[in-house]
């Protein structure tokens, strides 16, 4: 229970930043960003934040659902955006690939 209560903390940290500084980016992820920070300056995954996300994570993939069902619903947009969308797309997948094969040999090296 700890570890949803600091993933809910912060989420809330998350809305307030963003709300305090107008920024475009949304809550979930500059609360993700500040997690991000917590746990490297910190230096390691408290055992209650560990044991919560391992139970969320294979979940994961019922959060996109609804996600999935909205994009679909927008077919004029798609229409429209669809191009720059998917410019946009494989943009911001190349880095977050690159950046997730880095860790993962990283990993392997420490072991």
């Amino acid at each position: 229970m700890a570890g949803f209560l600091i993933l809910l903390t912060f989420l809330m940290a998350g809305t307030w930043l963003q709300d305090l500084l107008q920024l475009p980016v949304p809550a979930a992820i500059c609360g993700m960003l500040l997690l991000l920070v917590f746990l490297l300056l910190r230096g390691k995954v408290p055992h209650s934040l560990d044991t919560t996300t391992r139970f969320l994570s294979p979940w994961l993939p019922m959060f996109l659902v609804p996600v999935s069902v909205g994009v679909t619903s927008q077919a004029e947009l798609l229409q429209q955006k669809g191009p720059l969308l998917l410019v946009i797309l494989i943009v911001s997948l190349i880095p977050g690939i690159i950046v997730c094969g880095l860790i993962m040999q990283g990993g392997k090296n420490k072991s």
